[in-house]
Formats: C-alpha cells, sequence, structure tokens
C-alpha cells in the first residue's frame, strides 16, 4: 500500500459496525490479505451508494484517506457482490464464518500472501455448490486458513515420534483422491479412535500418548481435514464430501481457534447448531 495520505486498496467487506447516527465503520481484508479499519461518512443514509458497494461480502475497489485513528473510505466501485451468498439463507449460514474468523485472525500493517484470493474464491464456489456441500467449503477455508497463518495443526504424524498418520488405516471410498496402499486394503475401522493435543499441536500416536495432554477424536475427521486441506475448491465441489465428515472438520476447527487463539467465531457456532444442513 502506498504510504502517502491517499492510497487505493481493494478490499473484501467482513463486517460492518454502526457509527454515530449515519456513519459506519467498516472492516475489511485488503488486496494484501492485511486488516483495514475504515469510517465510511453518511452510509447508512438511503441515499449512499456504499449500501451497495460497501455491503458484506461486497468485492470493491476503495479510496482510504489516512486519519489519526481511522481511514476514511472514499469512491468505493463495485467489483462482485457475491449476492448469492448474501441472499441465500444456506449459502449466507455456511459463508458467514469465513468473514468473521478473517475479521478476527488478520492484522493491520501485516500482509498475508494468497489470504485474500483464497477468501474471494472460497466465497466464490458457494454460488455453484450444492447445498449440502457448502459446509465443506468452509470446513477447507478454515484449515487452509491454518495453514496460511502458521497455526497449521499437524494432522500426518505423530508430532513426538513423526510416525506417519493413518498407516492402516483406509479412508472413506467415497474421496475420489484416495487411493489405499495395498497394507491398507482390508481395513474397516473407519471410526477408530486416536490421541489428539491441542495444546502441543496436533496427533499423538498412542507409544507417546502418555508425555501429552491428549484427547480421543476419530481419525475419520483428521483424514478428512488433510483432504480438504490438499484439495482444490473445485475439487472438493465434486467430491461430495460427506456432511457428517463436514461438520466434524468445522467441530475440530473451532475448538482449534479457541484452544490455540481464543477466538470463538459466533458464525461459525451458528452454522454448527442451525439445522440447515
Amino acid at each position: 500500500m502506498s504510504a502517502g495520505r491517499n492510497y487505493h486498496a481493494s478490499v473484501l467487506v467482513l463486517k460492518k459496525t454502526k457509527l454515530g447516527e449515519a456513519d459506519l465503520i467498516l472492516t475489511m481484508l485488503a488486496g494484501d490479505g492485511s486488516l483495514v479499519k475504515a469510517v465510511a461518512k453518511s452510509a447508512r443514509k438511503p441515499t449512499s451508494s456504499f449500501a451497495t458497494r460497501l455491503d458484506l461480502f461486497c468485492e470493491s475497489e476503495v479510496m482510504l484517506v489516512r486519519g489519526s485513528n481511522l481511514d476514511i473510505a472514499r469512491e468505493p466501485r463495485l467489483l462482485k457482490s457475491h449476492d448469492y451468498v448474501r441472499t441465500n439463507v444456506a449459502a449466507s449460514y455456511a459463508a458467514s464464518p469465513i468473514l468473521d474468523c478473517l475479521a478476527q485472525v488478520a492484522l493491520p500493517d501485516l500482509p498475508v500472501e494468497h489470504l485474500y484470493a483464497m477468501s474471494v474464491a472460497a466465497l466464490a464456489h458457494f454460488e455453484d455448490a450444492a447445498e449440502e456441500q457448502m459446509p465443506a467449503i468452509t470446513a477447507a477455508f478454515l484449515v487452509k486458513l491454518f495453514a496460511l497463518l502458521g497455526i497449521r495443526p499437524v494432522l500426518d504424524h505423530c508430532i513426538s515420534c513423526g510416525v506417519s498418520f493413518g498407516d492402516g488405516v483406509k479412508m472413506r471410498q467415497s474421496c475420489p483422491t484416495f487411493a489405499p496402499s495395498p497394507n491398507e486394503a482390508n481395513e474397516t475401522d473407519t471410526q477408530q479412535l486416536v490421541g489428539f493435543s491441542f495444546s502441543d499441536g496436533g496427533y499423538v500416536c498412542d507409544a507417546c500418548g502418555n508425555s501429552f495432554d491428549r484427547v480421543q477424536i476419530e481419525a475419520e475427521t483428521l483424514r478428512w481435514g488433510q483432504v480438504l486441506l490438499g484439495a482444490t475448491f473445485d475439487e472438493i465441489c465434486e467430491m461430495k464430501v460427506p456432511i457428517e465428515a463436514s461438520f466434524a472438520v468445522l467441530h475440530f476447527a473451532h475448538r482449534w481457534l479457541r484452544e490455540t487463539q481464543n477466538i470463538n467465531s459466533k458464525a461459525l457456532n451458528q452454522l454448527l447448531t442451525c439445522g440447515l444442513f
């Protein structure tokens, strides 16, 4: 971003907060992956152009004037409205945790490469996804977000001894990206419980279990977390992730945010309890 008084930025609107009688404070993700907060003057007046150009989920180009406390947003130009995400009930519930988590983890003046592109790509995929696949998009976004921010949980090997997770455990056949090795072909226990340490950051094998504060979690949840992390959003929409798997990963991500970042996402909690899917 420019160091001058005025600068332009591509932004994704994450949150709107009322200020005074007619103004809004906009919390936005900038194109470089940093967080920007700015005042939109008179944005709540019926005649204001901000109502449609800088609404939630909108991608816009905006001029920002540096202020002593908050910048001032001016001359917004709408790039993409994501109307479907805002107006479709299921899509809105599924996509809202993306905005909520971004507003809490992104930081001012701290660019995160690929964060903006990943966020708008996730939102775009809700338009063509079947409703039952929408939670999978959100779950995938969250595990990818953890990776981008450097807070990724270790899902594929023991954090102590390094033994590979999933040896001798079969992935669901509904995932087209999974190719079991010969020694996995006869395994059928997809509900196996394994150790996981939220305080230490990942999977703990049985041999190392006594050295860690761990809880029992379904192995299937960790496997699907790996699949969603490695797949593109196009692949996720095509692979038809079971709704139970999507919500298992969402519950895991919700707890990971609470335990490691002290973040309790209200929107994510609403998705987990809405009963729409």
